[in-house]
């Protein structure tokens, strides 16, 4: 049998559209009731990546998730919204301006920080994190990403969105424990596994290309989509949006692993978006692959020339959040300057540039890098 995948025409966030785009997703997937019970406690876990505007399409938008949490309270489920933003901003000020402080009080929904709630420590290989405790409490997660590409992770949508469930400083520092793609891929599909929700809806209305997170195009999709499996779900707008799955290392491990398919042909897609998508395949980054795609030896042995490191534009503000957001302290602010990098010390994690609210961070690549996205190097 085949894992469903919905998709739900959404052509703006009216919210008269939006809620009958949910319901149509959710009715395509078995109905609301198929996973809350009278009584249960419904975590809502959107993406709250940092202290943005919904027009700027960094996180899920607001209409999205109120179209949730009315549908969770028809079938007598009690709804959270819960998240944690990066650690370098305040979760007060992410609340306030993405719209969730308002939109949650209209709807006399809480609001959880996942900052202040207990976690719960667990291990993998020796490194310790630990997950918020209502996460783990919650009789059902519903994941609310919202679609976009990754500096880091190439894509970010149902697997990179449970990152959100780590509370704190952790978050930043997991970069240092897992400083490649491949390795941080790895303990994403670790953590997903751990905390497996057992919904996702992802918000494709209007998604992000190019340098995303946080700093890329806004591309008008005008759709949403579901599945009880976040892994199929990603693995399906992967296929959609034309992103090779190599790139997305996360998908395969989680299916060897047995948590979820990334394997097209056991995907079903139904609902009432017309496919394909009558666009050019999504852009990546190319930070996001280019270091898995140097031989190791040529990486041990020419170290000091293959890295990826950030620059500042002339539109940086000098607000310190980058350094804040640094997990090896390789960037300071000196009085009266912007931020200077200490290039021996950057693992190129992206964070800065994830974090940033200017756009001001380039991410840029030494010459080896340069000659290999350009094929001129050996894989």
């Amino acid at each position: 049998m085949r894992t469903k995948v919905a998709l739900s025409a959404c052509p703006d966030y009216n919210p008269a559209t939006v809620q009958s785009a949910v319901a149509k997703l959710l009715a395509d997937l078995g109905g609301m009731s198929a996973w809350v019970k009278p009584g249960q406690t419904v975590l809502l876990k959107p993406n709250l990546l940092s202290a943005r505007t919904p027009e700027q399409a960094v996180t899920t938008h607001p209409e999205v998730v109120r179209a949730l949490i009315r549908m969770v309270k028809a079938v007598g489920g009690c709804p959270i919204v819960a998240d944690s933003a990066c650690s370098a901003i305040q979760i007060e000020r992410v609340w306030e301006k993405t719209g969730f402080k308002a939109m949650c009080g209209e709807e006399s929904v809480p609001l959880v920080n996942l900052e202040k709630s207990g976690s719960v420590q667990f291990n993998r290989a020796g490194v310790a994190y630990s997950v918020a405790k209502p996460v783990l409490d919650a009789a059902l997660v519903i994941n609310m990403p919202k679609l976009k590409t990754h500096m880091l992770t190439a894509f970010t949508n149902a697997v990179k969105n449970i990152y959100g469930t780590l509370p704190g400083f952790q978050k930043t520092m997991l970069h240092k424990q897992y400083p490649t793609p491949d390795q941080f891929c790895a303990f994403l599909a670790t953590l997903y596994a751990r905390v497996k929700p057992g919904l996702t809806i992802t918000d494709a209305v209007v998604a992000m290309e190019g340098n995303g997170p946080s700093a890329g195009e806004l591309v008008p999709l005008g759709f949403l989509a579901g599945s009880a499996d976040g892994v199929a779900l990603d693995a399906a707008l992967c296929h959609i949006l034309k992103i090779p799955l190599n790139k997305v290392t996360y998908l395969g491990l989680l299916q060897r692993a047995g948590v979820g398919t990334a394997d097209w042909s056991q995907i079903e897609l139904v609902g009432n978006v017309s496919l394909p998508l009558q666009r050019p395949p999504f852009r990546v980054p190319v930070t996001a692959s280019l270091l898995n795609q140097i031989p190791i030896w040529l990486v041990r042995l020419l170290a000091p020339y293959v890295w990826i490191r950030p620059s500042f534009t002339a539109r940086c503000v000098k607000c310190g959040l980058c350094v804040k957001a640094c997990p090896v302290k390789a960037l300071r602010m000196p009085e009266g300057s912007g931020p200077v990098l200490k290039p021996s010390a950057c693992i190129g994690c992206c964070c800065c540039h994830e974090v940033c609210p200017q756009r001001a961070v380039d991410m840029t690549q030494s010459f080896l890098l340069n000659l290999r996205s350009r094929g001129k190097l050996p894989s």
